[in-house]
């Protein structure tokens, strides 16, 4: 998977820094409580 450019471009503003960035997961059930997968 390639770097996205957004994350190209702050590394430019900030080296090596941490970046603080935000990420969601999660989990879709079924009435019978199963995992909904996808691929």
């Amino acid at each position: 998977m390639a770097t996205p450019e957004f994350i190209l471009e702050l590394r430019k503003r900030v080296g090596h820094d941490p970046l603080w960035l935000m990420g969601v997961t999660g989990v879709v059930l079924d009435a019978a409580d199963r995992i909904l997968l996808h691929r």
